[in-house]
């Protein structure tokens, strides 16, 4: 019976716990740093490599908004509303004016659709232009017509009107003016005024900031003056836009095709006149707005665009990409192909 008990006693006395050795607390810790090392480069590739999917990205947006932004406004250059084109002449006014001209007349004048503008050619109105970049003025009237009665007295907005009444043959065809009272050309039935248009008038260039105040930001930015009333006022249209060429193509024969593409005014010929450009090549090169960072960091690059220039960049850190497009000018070229 006592050696039960003492037996009994015996099981139920604990054990002495043993601890870990040295060796074996050093490999431990040594495999957790391992582990958490290898988790943390896992986390930051994943973030190196979603920060360059979101550069790409932006870029690509940039990219296609601007060849859209464009397109679509280039396609209606030149269009002139109810205004018969047939015989026209056609003049280069000042696109920084803030008093714009070449209207009107006999025979009757119009500002050309567009008018280029390379490095070499400067442009007051373009603030903080970037160098070695080309300029676009872009001229048309507004696709909506309205009628010249609700126009607000102080309205300082240019406007074109043209005549449909065989009764004011002896007065100008065409007013353009800021002045309400002076827009009394009349419709077709010659029992009322005709509808007038707003003038449009912009140029496109590419400056060397976004915000450009004291030092600027240094973001190199689409941006477009244009002509309100009697005001020229720049907007910021896209961020990291780098470089804007452009070919415009002439037609020389005047079926309303292009026969030869250059970068800038010919001395003799078709090709010495704005009004026989019937489509644009816009090439631009987008940069994305952060600097890629470690074995992302960009390398140096070059653009060939078209047959405007090859632009080389440096290894700065900043990823590029080049575009071109291709936009008819609708009006000047079915005017031609109507003839």
């Amino acid at each position: 019976m006592t050696e039960m008990r003492t037996r009994g006693a015996i099981l139920r006395t604990p054990r002495r716990q043993r601890g870990v050795t040295l060796v074996e607390l050093m490999v431990g810790l040594t495999l957790g740093l391992v582990v958490t090392a290898s988790m943390l480069l896992l986390f930051a590739n994943a973030s190196a490599h979603g920060q360059d999917v979101a550069r790409a990205g932006m870029q690509i947006e940039n990219g296609r908004y601007v060849s859209e932004l464009l397109r679509e406004d280039v396609r209606l250059a030149g269009f002139y509303g109810e205004t018969s084109v047939v015989s026209a002449l056609y003049s280069q006014p000042d696109p920084c004016s803030i008093a714009p001209g070449g209207w009107g007349g006999t025979p009757l004048t119009l500002p050309t659709a567009v008018q280029g503008y390379t490095p070499a050619d400067a442009l007051a109105c373009l603030a903080n232009r970037k160098p070695g970049t080309d300029a676009l003025a872009v001229r048309r009237v507004g696709i909506t017509a309205i009628n010249p009665a609700t126009i607000l007295a102080g309205n300082t907005q240019y406007y074109v009107q043209y005549s449909f009444c065989g009764l004011d043959v002896a007065t100008p065809r065409l007013i353009f003016s800021n002045d309400r009272a002076a827009l009394t050309l009349r419709n077709r039935a010659c029992t009322g005024v005709n509808v007038a248009r707003p003038y449009v008038s912009r140029i496109y260039y590419v400056a060397d900031c976004n915000v450009c105040a004291g030092a600027g930001d240094g973001v190199p930015t689409l941006k477009r003056v244009d002509l309100v009333g009697t005001q020229l006022t720049t907007t910021a249209l896209a961020e990291g836009i780098d470089a804007l060429r452009v070919e415009y193509g002439f037609d020389v024969d005047g079926d309303g095709s292009p026969d030869t593409y250059r970068t800038t005014l010919g001395a003799l010929g078709p090709t010495a006149a704005w009004s026989n450009v019937v489509s644009l090549k816009v090439h631009f090169v987008t940069r994305s707005l952060d600097k890629a960072i470690g074995k992302n960091l960009a390398t140096a690059q070059e653009f060939d665009l078209g047959g405007t220039d090859v632009i080389a960049t440096a290894a700065d850190g900043y990823t590029r990409r080049a575009y071109s497009s291709a936009i008819r000018l609708i009006n000047p070229s079915s005017a031609r192909e109507a003839q």
